[in-house]
């Protein structure tokens, strides 16, 4: 099966910040989805994970990513609101069975392991933030906001579970179940 993991935002747009740590979103999942490219198959041998960037805008996204042929998509982001907002919460296309249970599969492994707190796995359609890219592509997607990137202790507990290697392979593990599932249902 092949995984195709999306950089969230782009290098010209690169989403949210955190200003004391002077990291955006884009940078921090960059070096996440390159890193779970590389340590994926130590878990996982038979399965593909591909890395995707949004090279041509939001709106040709689903369909480049659909190019691509993959049985799960996961895109990588951070939340951000007002400094103090904190958590971590899943996002998946509001009729999407398959994309309601790895959405839940992946808040459990994260939320559990960043003890963060749990804001819930969120339906979303095609008119709120993260419709567009849930909708349009083929394979059950989710978008994965872990942490509040503007939320110092939110971020600089994420980015030591990544220095440390454990946050990859929390992301390792979270999508080896979810393609168990796809396979056995």
């Amino acid at each position: 099966m092949r995984v195709v993991v999306v950089i969230g935002h782009s290098q010209e747009s690169q989403g949210a910040a955190n200003s004391s740590y002077d990291v955006s979103e884009f940078i921090f999942n960059q070096k996440l989805a390159h890193d779970i490219e590389h340590n994926f198959w130590k878990l996982n041998p038979e399965d593909e994970i591909v890395v995707a960037y949004r090279e041509n805008g939001y709106s040709k996204l689903p369909g480049e990513i659909n190019e691509l042929n993959p049985d799960l998509i996961v895109s990588l982001h951070c939340n951000a609101f007002d400094t103090r907002a904190s958590g971590c919460e899943m996002l998946y296309y509001h009729k999407s069975e398959d994309g309601k249970e790895i959405a839940r599969i992946f808040q459990n492994h994260l939320v559990k392991q960043l003890d963060n707190k749990d804001r819930g796995i969120k339906p979303r359609s095609t008119e709120v933030r993260g419709g567009y890219l849930l909708r349009y592509t083929k394979a059950p997607c989710i978008i994965c906001e872990p942490f509040f990137i503007d939320n110092d202790d939110d971020f600089l507990r994420a980015d030591e579970c990544f220095v440390d290697g454990d946050l990859t392979q929390w992301y390792c593990e979270a999508v080896n179940t979810s393609l168990d599932y796809l396979k056995n249902k």
